[in-house]
């Protein structure tokens, strides 16, 4: 093999390797304000939060506690007795599907709030109560929560 051939192959070989390292993130702070700090790119950009995510337990891998969230017409969801949604909007306001005991579900007004911590928590406020789950994931096609115990 000439010298030329086995330099490609060797920045070829490196170049791959580096692409498949996970990226570096930004510090907590700065992703819960959904903002870049110096050098790096945030993990989420929290604006991609703000929109109607209905809940896609058919993609949820079976044993694992997260639950998936799609956007609302990305895609024909199977049918269901009820599917747990969620209307955020920015500045702390969002809806949620509330299920009711006889079949009427509708939307309740509720409150949402980021915590930066050593991990993204997601609380959500409504009639007296928080339930805080940690952003697994969190793009504009797909929203993955994982329920943290009280």
């Amino acid at each position: 093999m000439n010298s030329t051939m086995l330099r490609c192959f060797v920045i070829l070989s490196l170049w791959s390797c580096l692409s498949t390292q996970p990226r570096i993130s930004a510090p907590d702070a700065a992703r819960a304000a959904g903002t870049k700090s110096a050098g790096t790119r945030p993990d989420i950009d929290i604006n991609d939060l703000f929109q109607h995510w209905v809940h896609s337990g058919e993609e949820e891998p079976s044993g694992e506690t997260g639950q998936i969230f799609r956007p609302s017409g990305s895609m024909k969801f199977p049918p269901s007795r009820f599917r747990m949604a969620y209307k955020f909007a920015p500045k702390g306001g969002c809806e949620f599907y509330f299920l009711s005991p006889a079949d009427a579900h509708h939307f309740k007004p509720c409150n949402w709030t980021i915590v930066a911590g050593h991990k993204m928590i997601l609380q959500i406020s409504a009639n007296g109560k928080t339930t805080s789950y940690r952003i697994a994931h969190l793009t504009g096609r797909m929203l993955r929560l994982v329920p943290l115990e009280p």
